[in-house]
């Protein structure tokens, strides 16, 4: 299928250049899939990006800094062991979960590494602990890592054993010294198969690669209602703003109306209002870009599904800087009308026309989560599904930087939506790397 890129939009209003976005092939029928929403986590304050509050430390000071390639948001929590103990910890007792149900099981995460060279190699724990009324551990579940300077996800599931006992979770380390110091972040506790942190079943890759150094991540963790996306995120989210119109020119950008974050998913709710059909393009704010939002070669990674709403498209791609198009090419994957399959296009450097491409076709569909990876380096464009390369190039790959947007919109039969047609994209997590 040949595809071109025919519009551009107001990326300048927020990093300065403006955007172009692409089409997509022709749909395939396909009904409805309707999604469930998973259970929230208790946790009030589990990325630290405002302050400390709901947690303290046992034996350790605690503080929070700013960290690049932090698992959620800017900022992380930093606690250091206290004097000459060899145990510290940092805890959410604040954030309990009081009188839980007899034979009810919950589900802890976190996020942890070494704050120095001299933590590395020390032991760390995830710990689920059931308590009495009056305080006293009944029973600890724990999950077990090594620290290194990288971050790793760690996860606990424990069953409460008592009526009227009370459930928290805490983070420690063994075996401290002097000096020691560990970063922790984007914590989570919830009903087990509340999914709140990892709802697709597979968690966001957290850490450094062999030849990529990790920049950019988001678990979406921090809640934000319809109306305050990107400004409750503005530090890591910018937008294609209210008003503006989407490629085939019968969508509107509407993130006021469309995003939000729940439950550990970005949402985008596709639909109708007031006669105008409501879409959303959203754009990760990558540290080490340059003004205009690019870089010069990266790894994107996105975990997403999507209802199969007929009239609607997934466009997300990587744009040229320089606004020269076809000559400076684009990348497009995941790219596809919501009811039908998965598709992807490298449109080649010194493109003469939209045709002038590579293209990957597959036979997932929308409905069912999915993990997409461009890798773009120089001389090399892969496309990566679900761990399967189905698109591997090394002729005439774009070469200048490039800017990555999320972006949905109604599709391109020349058609409107119907005004009942209506569903949600959804996105579980996105990683960003850069060449090392």
């Amino acid at each position: 299928m040949i595809e071109s890129a025919v519009r551009r939009t107001a990326w300048a209003l927020l990093l300065a250049v403006p955007l172009t976005s692409a089409c997509s092939p022709d749909p395939e029928a396909e009904s409805p899939v309707q999604t469930s929403a998973s259970l929230a986590s208790v946790i009030t304050n589990p990325s630290f990006e405002t302050n400390t509050s709901g947690w303290s430390s046992w034996q350790g000071t605690l503080t929070r800094e700013a960290r690049t390639g932090a698992p959620n948001g800017q900022y992380v929590a930093r606690v250091t062991v206290s004097g000459a103990a060899t145990l510290y910890s940092l805890d959410g007792a604040q954030s309990s979960i009081p009188n839980a149900p007899q034979g009810q099981s919950y589900t802890a995460t976190a996020y942890v590494a070494a704050g120095n060279s001299g933590t590395v190699g020390k032991p760390v724990s995830l710990i689920l602990r059931e308590k009495n009324a009056s305080g006293a551990t009944y029973k600890l579940f724990t999950a077990d890592a090594t620290l290194t300077t990288s971050f790793q996800r760690l996860t606990v599931t424990g069953t409460v054993e008592r009526a009227g006992d009370t459930v928290d979770v805490y983070v420690l380390q063994n075996q401290a010294t002097s000096g020691n110091t560990i970063l922790v972040d984007a914590i989570t506790l919830e009903p087990a198969g509340g999914g709140g942190s990892s709802p697709s079943g597979e968690p966001m890759p957290v850490g450094d690669l062999t030849g990529w150094r990790q920049v950019f991540t988001d678990d979406f963790t921090t809640n934000v209602p319809v109306g305050q996306f990107p400004a409750a995120v503005s530090s890591k989210w910018g937008v294609y703003l209210d008003g503006w119109k989407d490629t085939s020119k019968n969508g509107t950008y509407s993130p006021s109306k469309v995003v939000s974050i729940q439950n550990g998913v970005l949402n985008k709710y596709l639909h109708t209002e007031n006669g105008v059909h409501r879409v959303a393009a959203v754009l990760p704010k990558i540290p080490g870009a340059n003004a205009s939002g690019g870089l010069p070669a990266g790894r994107y990674a996105v975990r997403f599904k999507a209802d199969a709403v007929p009239g609607y498209k997934v466009a997300w791609l990587l744009w040229p800087d320089s606004e020269v198009w076809p000559r400076d090419g684009e990348i497009d994957f995941p790219e596809g009308d919501l009811d039908g399959t998965i598709s992807g296009f490298m449109h080649r450097q010194n493109g003469t026309s939209g045709g002038d491409q590579d293209a990957a076709s597959s036979s997932a569909r929308f409905t069912s989560w999915h993990t997409a990876i461009i890798e773009w380096s120089p001389g090399r464009c892969r496309f990566i599904l679900d761990g399967a390369v189905i698109l591997d190039k090394t002729s005439r790959v774009p070469s200048t930087p490039m800017h990555w947007v999320l972006q949905t919109e109604t599709d391109l039969s020349g058609t409107p939506p119907g005004n009942s047609a209506a569903g949600n994209v959804q996105i579980d997590w996105v990683a960003v790397w850069v060449p090392k």
